[in-house]
Parts: C-alpha cells; sequence; structure tokens
C-alpha cells in the first residue's frame, strides 16, 4: 500500500461525471439516441465507489481518519444542494400538483428526509404506480442509496483495513460478487427490487473500490501504450451502451457490465498523457462535471413539474429549453450553494449537522402537515366532483383467503352466494382492466347479483398454466390465481367466461411510457425470460384455457383492449374544470385534441391479433373488439364534455365501463 498519499484531484474523473450526467438527463428528456443515458447512474455509483475508498484509505493510510470528518465532508458536499432543490420543488409542487399527487409528494419529500426514497419507490413500484415521468422526486433514489452506502461502508471498510489491505480486498470482491449474482437473478426475478435497492447495486460500487484499492497498491500500473488502449475499451464500452442499450433490458445485471466496467477502465487508465485522459479533461466535459451533482438534482423536477403543469405532453423543443434550464440552475447552485458549504472555514461542523438536522425536520413536518390534510383539495375549486370519477370503483373485495390459494396472492373477487351450478350466467376473469370493465357487468345484469361474477387481480393473466414473472408477484402467484378461476367455474358452470386484460402488456411490453415494467411470461421456472417465448406461451395459454372451459360447457369471450390514451385524462379533465369548461361544448375541442390516433390503437392490437391468429380454430370462441365505443373518424377519445371515460391511460372509470354494458349485452347474446 502507498502510504502518505492524499486522494489527487483527477480532472478526467469530472470530465467522466460529464459523461454521466448528460445522457442521464437527455434519457428523462426523450431524446432519440439516448435509449440507454440511465446507464450514467450506473457510472455515478462507480466513481463514488471508488472516491470515497480512495478517502477513506488515503485517510487510513495517514493515521488521520476520523468519522467526524468523513460524514462532515458528506454532509457539505450533498446536503446544501439537495435542500435548495428540495425546497424549490416543494414551491412548485404546492402549485402545480394536484391534491392526491401532492399527497404522494409529501411521502416521497419524507423519505428523501430520511435516506429512504429508494425504499419507497420500491415498495410503490406496483401496478397502479404514477407514471415515473411524473413523480419530481424520483431521481433521488440514488441518492438514498449512496447515502446508505456511506452509513455502512467506512465502517466496514475501517475495520477490514486494519486487518490489512489483503482482508480489504477480498471483502470487497466477495461482496462484488455475491451482490451481482444478486443483481443478475433480481433484475429477472424481482425486477423493480434489483434496480431501486443497495444490495442490488453494491457491486457496481465496489467495481469503484476496487479501482481505489489498485491504483494504491505496490503493483505496477500498465505501461502507456497499454494504458491507452485500455482507456479506449473502457470509453467505447460505456459511450456504446448510451444508444445501445434501453430499458426492456433486465437491469442492473449483466448487461450492467457493460457500462460498470467501461467506468472502471476509465477510472484506471485514463491518464493525463493519454487519448481518454485528455479528452475527459477537457475544459467543456470538466465544466459539465462540475456542476453533475447539481444537474441531476435539478432535471427530474423540472421534467415532471412540467408534465404535470401541461394538459398536452411538452414538445420536444421545450424538452430542449428544460435541459438547458436544468444546467443553467445547476451552475448556479454549484456557485452559490455548493461552493460556500465545502469550505469548512465559513461553516462550523456543529453548524453544518445541526443545521441539517434542523432543515430535515422542518421539511418532514411539512410532508407529515401534507399528508394529513391529503393535498389541501381546497385549493382547488370543485376537485371533489373531478377526483371522484377517478377513484377506483370497489366493487369488488379482497378473496384470497376465500380462494383458499397461496397467502400471497391479493385477488379481488364479487362472487354471488348460494348459487347453484348454472345460475351465474356471466364471470369476468382477468387482471386490473378486468376489474375496471366489471361496472359493465354490474350495470348489464342491474339487480341480477347471482348473475355474474368477477375474480382477477392486477399483473396476472387468467390463463390456465401461465405464469408471469414481472416482479410484482412472487413465482407461481398468477399460475395459482388461474386454477382457481378455474376451480370457481366448474362448481357453478357459467353460461359465459369474459376474459378481459390488457394482452399486448404481456407478449410486448409498455408501448408508451418512459418507464416500461417489464413481463414475461412462462410455464414453469426454467422457462427463458424473452419476448419470443412469452408470446409462445401466450398462444398456447389461449388454446389450453378456452377449451378447458369450453369443455364445462361454457361460451369463452376474450375482449381486446380499450385503446390506450397517450395523455393523462386526470390531468386533461382537472385541467378542464380550472378552466371552467366542465360540461361546456369548448370542452369537446380540448378532448379531441388530446385524443390518441386510432392508428396507433391498430399498431398495438395487430401484435396481439397477430398472436390469436396462430391459434387452430376452436368453435364457439370469439374475440370482442371494444374500439367502437371509444373511437371515431381515426381518434380514440378519453371521454365527452361530460367527464372521463378512462380511470388512467388504460384502465377504464366506472362512466367508461357502464358506456360498454349495452355493447357488452347483445355481444353475449343479453343475459337470457
Amino acid at each position: 500500500m502507498r502510504g502518505g498519499t492524499e486522494l489527487k484531484y483527477r480532472r478526467e474523473i469530472d470530465g467522466l461525471r460529464a459523461l454521466a450526467v448528460v445522457p442521464v438527463v437527455l434519457f428523462h428528456a426523450g431524446i432519440g439516441g439516448f435509449s440507454g443515458g440511465f446507464v450514467g447512474v450506473d457510472v455515478f455509483f462507480v466513481i463514488s465507489g471508488y472516491l470515497i475508498t480512495g478517502i477513506i484509505l488515503d485517510a487510513m493510510a495517514q493515521g488521520k481518519f476520523s468519522f467526524a470528518a468523513f460524514y462532515e465532508r458528506r454532509a457539505r458536499r450533498i446536503l446544501p444542494a439537495l435542500f435548495v432543490v428540495v425546497a424549490a420543488t416543494l414551491i412548485l409542487s404546492c402549485v402545480v400538483l394536484l391534491p392526491e399527487d401532492l399527497k404522494a409528494f409529501s411521502k416521497s419529500l419524507l423519505a428523501v428526509m430520511l435516506f429512504a426514497s429508494n425504499h419507497l419507490f420500491w415498495s410503490e413500484s406496483g401496478y397502479f404506480q404514477a407514471n415515473a415521468e411524473l413523480l419530481p422526486l424520483l431521481h433521488t433514489w440514488s441518492l438514498a442509496a449512496e447515502e446508505q452506502y456511506y452509513l455502512v461502508f467506512p465502517v466496514v471498510a475501517v475495520f477490514l483495513f486494519r486487518r490489512g489491505i489483503r482482508t480489504l480486498t477480498a471483502a470487497l470482491v466477495v461482496v462484488a460478487v455475491l451482490s451481482f449474482v444478486l443483481a443478475e437473478w433480481g433484475s429477472r426475478a424481482h425486477p423493480d427490487a434489483a434496480f431501486y435497492l443497495l444490495p442490488f447495486r453494491a457491486w457496481e460500487l465496489m467495481i469503484g473500490a476496487l479501482a481505489a484499492v489498485y491504483l494504491r497498491s505496490k503493483s505496477p500500473m500498465a505501461g502507456p501504450a497499454l494504458a491507452s488502449f485500455l482507456a479506449a475499451v473502457g470509453l467505447a464500452l460505456l459511450v456504446l451502451s448510451i444508444p445501445g442499450f434501453d430499458r426492456a433490458l433486465p437491469w442492473p445485471g449483466v448487461y450492467a457490465l457493460v457500462p460498470v466496467l467501461g467506468t472502471g477502465l476509465i477510472i484506471l487508465f485514463a491518464q493525463p498523457h493519454n487519448l481518454v485522459g485528455r479528452w475527459l479533461g477537457s475544459s467543456v466535459l470538466v465544466g459539465v462535471g462540475l456542476v453533475s451533482y447539481s444537474a441531476y438534482l435539478w432535471h427530474q423536477p423540472l421534467f415532471a413539474l412540467a408534465r404535470q403543469a401541461s394538459v398536452d405532453e411538452p414538445t420536444m423543443p421545450f424538452y430542449v429549453l428544460l435541459c438547458a434550464v436544468t444546467f443553467v440552475l445547476a451552475g448556479l447552485t454549484w456557485r452559490f450553494v455548493e461552493q460556500p458549504f465545502r469550505k469548512s472555514s465559513r461553516f462550523s461542523r456543529r453548524f453544518i449537522f445541526l443545521g441539517a438536522l434542523a432543515i430535515a425536520l422542518l421539511f418532514a413536518g411539512i410532508a407529515a402537515l401534507l399528508y394529513a390534510n391529503k393535498g389541501y383539495p381546497g385549493r382547488i375549486e370543485n376537485h371533489a366532483r373531478v377526483a371522484d370519477l377517478f377513484r377506483w370503483q370497489g366493487l369488488a373485495s379482497p378473496c384470497g383467503k376465500q380462494l383458499a390459494v397461496a397467502a400471497e396472492i391479493e385477488a379481488q373477487c364479487r362472487l354471488p352466494e348460494g348459487v347453484h351450478p348454472g345460475e351465474v350466467d356471466t364471470v369476468l376473469f382477468g387482471d386490473s382492466h378486468a376489474d375496471a370493465f366489471l361496472p359493465a357487468l354490474v350495470s348489464l345484469y342491474g339487480e341480477r347479483e347471482t348473475s355474474h361474477a368477477y375474480i382477477g387481480m392486477g399483473g396476472c393473466l387468467p390463463l390456465l398454466g401461465v405464469d408471469v414473472k414481472s416482479g410484482i408477484w412472487p413465482v407461481d402467484v398468477c399460475r395459482s390465481l388461474a386454477q382457481a378461476q378455474y376451480t370457481y367455474a366448474s362448481q357453478v358452470r357459467p353460461r359465459n367466461l369474459l376474459l378481459v386484460a390488457r394482452w399486448g402488456m404481456y407478449t410486448d411490453g409498455e408501448t408508451t411510457s418512459r418507464s416500461a415494467r417489464r413481463y414475461y411470461l412462462v410455464e414453469n421456472d426454467a422457462d427463458p425470460l424473452s419476448r419470443e417465448h412469452s408470446k409462445a406461451v401466450f398462444v398456447r395459454g389461449i388454446e389450453r384455457t378456452v377449451r378447458a372451459y369450453q369443455a364445462l360447457g361454457t361460451r369463452v369471450f376474450l375482449m381486446e383492449q380499450v385503446p390506450q390514451q397517450i395523455t393523462e385524462p386526470r390531468k386533461v379533465f382537472h385541467k378542464l374544470n380550472q378552466a371552467g369548461l366542465w360540461g361546456d361544448p369548448a370542452a369537446e375541442a380540448v378532448i379531441q385534441r388530446n385524443a390518441s390516433p386510432i392508428s396507433q390503437h391498430h399498431a398495438q392490437q395487430t401484435r396481439v391479433r397477430k398472436l390469436l391468429n396462430r391459434l387452430p380454430h376452436i368453435e364457439g370462441f370469439r374475440v370482442l373488439n371494444p374500439e367502437e365505443l371509444f373511437c371515431s373518424a381515426g381518434q380514440c377519445v378519453m371521454g365527452d364534455k361530460g367527464g372521463p371515460w378512462y380511470l388512467d391511460r388504460d384502465h377504464l372509470n366506472i362512466r367508461g365501463a357502464e358506456r360498454a354494458a349495452p355493447w357488452l349485452g347483445r355481444q353475449i347474446q343479453g343475459p337470457g
């Protein structure tokens, strides 16, 4: 170990920061060519692992390490800019956000103060999570993961360092390997946990930590020619991953090795005398790198609140403008907030710690008030009238225990009591879209409650022998639910079975969201997780399911997806309410302007229809198309001047489902 050396400034590391933050910002802006821009976060993790380990090792080698000094330095580096951005975001959120969104924001505000926002966003990343691009503090998940790392790593590193550098190195390698294996498994089995939580991300930090150990070892560095080559390889790996990757990949598993190892090679071998080192050390990249932390803090609130404030999706020129504003604000924050607080002579350690605690408590108190008062709905006139149309209909109730299946199942049911075989006319099985469609059955059958039944659960297909791997439910939960649905149907012998789901989600994935969830269909645990295999499983599952229910004497109908909206209906109708246009003929123009092209709906349906066309002919099996209810003249609308038909972009609300009741009656030839 080289002793007596302090962590010296490396311009190329600031240049590397620029190469991390710019793709992240452009990725979140939706700018083409940056589909893998999210890898910038992985780059930041590697850099943090390198810098933090270097600080600890150098201080330990000199016998000067102090936990108080270490945490003071972290607080000076992280908290001032964070507090300023959070304060600005809080003020803007109180102006822009709807009450229910402001209430949700309050939870994230508290989580940020507790260094736990990654756990919050993981726990709320289920099927009904708000679109990620609308959450102003979503990006703080990575800060939370780093802060958790800061709390644990120094204690462990100091303990192991005192037992020798070999012990420390071996421990870093073991943690890196175990974390990587966990990440590779988790990115496929539990993608949300793998994305947000530190144990799945630790290997990226450990790569940086190992680079810091190596650079301080007695081992000779590579010669100039080899160092130049390896630095160039690292840069190529990182740069190529930005346009080459996208969110459809399991992350942060094996694919993340590309940018992470690339970053490690750059840290190890980029030097002032080689091409990569000189390029990364250029004035422009270093300048951007210096403000990268503040830029990262500012970009998500600006983008999210702009989307929340606008009825229409902001245009690309507007996003470009927001990117420019991000870096202007970052420069100002770096100059007038970050820099002054890094100078210990201006603010004492006591001031830093007590001041940070006081501000965190203040934000926590504000968060509690916002949450307790439900986002202050009184701020918006007639808010309750609009909000009621966007609440889940609540016609079904939890029934996991009633179905006597796995404890993890959180199924929803509407089951008539005391019915005999043949008494139930129509049963509805499916995912959350079936639940959303349930009011159509209730409206169709009126007071004849024994004539219809429903069993379903968000994120699960009603296909026998098919399991859904998405990170929402544990293995076999969806398959167990499908079997429970069949068991119920075999008992009541319904005349009709209606299968409703967002079919394309499970075969092709999300098509409009910037934060797509990955769904894979399998028939056993050994099945590969791929789109093509999912499609084959889907076709087999449909045939198996239809034939099984037909054997019960039940007619089977599969309803295609309702048209998906591009614009969030809730935003449109709240804006109409605030503008005093509710029920006004002028509202129709706004609704039409925000309608989705029917061509988009057809493109989505074509993919599923191609799969259904693979099925052999099954007598009596019918596919229903609800397009006529919502589309005309080349547009698919979200409602009319009287109100919305949608709960969100793809689920119907009560009004929309009830609109479909007469149509459904005609399709299944009435309730008789």
